[in-house]
């Protein structure tokens, strides 16, 4: 065993853990104090997409970058970004209306949509066990639900959109990043490319939903020098975790597997509730922990099933192999015998 590259993994996941579960307590925080989730969401991936041009310009040269035709850019670029942004966008939104317990529940169930996402994609292949994840993930999240006090309808109505377009959004990347034939070779490459068209597909949901509570609201356009200087250092803050996070999720990615990362996200999701539960105040009830239990063991079962389709078929290349290899060395050693 490599203990060095396990010390490096380890902290790689330390390191994603405290991005990943900061934004979410800090947009919490921010969207219950802060009444405009989609203009502040506008903002943090307009400053993103603007730090990731200027490490590009600096690091890459011009023969490095990729160049996407338009064609690819409208039928491929787009989506993925269009739907990102409303994952972002309608999570963030949430926020206002439900516990961090409740969110992290409701976009557990991720998975489902992902599943279904990848299905009609044919990414994955309908298989019965998928049956068994759907109906425990579902039946976790009714019963986390149920007649619980911080249940608020259209806060789980936003989130659970969220979790619908966010399956959708990684199935339509996860197309883009690895298929080399559309041209984008790298998750640096990625993130430029979609970023920017994320902080316009947000744009006009934000002045649509936001605009006139914004013009007249003291926290923009009405605020004071002292106001204004604390809006950009909140927007700044957040828009900073959420490229750290984008940068964590990445790195650890690509040192791993995407199993390693569905792992982590279970045991990021039990710390997150733990941490809702003990620091930020949420009670849960004893049916919800079932409920809790139910939902963490559907997603721990596509996580084994994922597993097992991903090693079972290396292991049987892996003896059709050594078989072959025998028959050859047997087949030789007959030759030389008859010779």
């Amino acid at each position: 065993m490599d203990w060095k590259y396990m010390l490096k993994i380890l902290g790689q996941i330390l390191f994603y853990y405290t991005w990943s579960i900061s934004i979410t307590f800090f947009n919490k925080w921010c969207f219950s104090n802060f009444q405009f989730p989609l203009t502040v969401s506008f903002f943090h991936m307009t400053i993103v997409s603007h730090v990731i041009w200027f490490y590009r310009s600096c690091t890459k040269p011009n023969s490095e970058k990729d160049t996407v035709n338009w064609s690819l850019f409208l039928k491929r670029v787009c989506p993925a970004a269009v739907t990102a942004s409303l994952d972002i966008g309608l999570s963030n939104w949430s926020f206002m209306y439900i516990t961090v317990s409740m969110y992290t529940m409701c976009k557990s169930s991720v998975i489902i949509f992902i599943l279904i996402s990848a299905i009609i994609f044919k990414i994955e292949k309908p298989r019965p066990m998928s049956i068994v994840v759907v109906a425990l993930i579902a039946t976790g999240l009714f019963l986390f639900t149920y007649q619980s006090t911080s249940f608020h309808l259209w806060g789980f109505i936003l989130v659970m959109t969220a979790s619908a377009v966010s399956g959708l959004r990684w199935v339509l990347s996860q197309i883009l990043l690895q298929r080399d034939s559309l041209g984008l070779s790298s998750t640096l490459e990625f993130v430029y490319h979609v970023e920017p068209v994320m902080a316009l597909s947000i744009l006009p949901l934000a002045l649509g939903m936001e605009g006139s509570e914004m013009v007249l609201s003291p926290d923009f356009v009405m605020a004071d020098q002292d106001q204004s200087l604390k809006v950009l250092i909140i927007i700044s803050a957040g828009a900073f975790l959420a490229l750290m996070l984008t940068y964590s999720e990445y790195l650890l990615l690509s040192n791993t597997s995407s199993i390693t990362i569905s792992i982590c996200g279970i045991v990021k999701e039990i710390v997150t509730l733990v941490l809702a539960s003990t620091v930020g105040g949420d009670k849960l009830s004893a049916i919800n922990c079932v409920g809790l239990v139910i939902c963490l063991s559907g997603i721990s079962l596509h996580v084994y099933m994922k597993y097992k389709n991903t090693t079972l078929p290396n292991e049987e290349e892996r003896a059709s192999l050594l078989s072959s290899s025998s028959k050859s060395s047997i087949s030789g050693e007959e030759t030389s015998i008859r010779g």
